[in-house]
């Protein structure tokens, strides 16, 4: 089970933020941009740490339009579960 904060919220995980990037461009081209992504910033994967997490998406976001939208979504949710941690 993942991790909740005080208000019950769950702890964002990479698989949700790859599920909202493949929505938009397709797993296997998600899987890659994602590795990418991970790699830019010096990490490596799984990305379990919502700190890390947010430096994958700041990351992701650079990357283009619909990478954008996908990682303000995740960004959203990471800056919200940190601020109500």
């Amino acid at each position: 089970m993942t991790p909740r904060n005080d208000f019950g919220q769950e702890r964002p995980t990479e698989e949700e933020a790859l599920g909202g990037l493949a929505e938009l461009v397709g797993r296997p081209v998600a899987e890659g941009i994602w590795e990418l992504a991970v790699g830019a910033v010096g990490l490596q994967r799984p990305v379990d740490d919502p700190v890390e997490l947010r430096l994958v998406v700041d990351e992701l976001i650079t990357l283009g339009d619909l990478m954008r939208v996908a990682g303000r979504s995740t960004k959203v949710r990471v800056t919200s579960y940190q601020a109500l941690a």
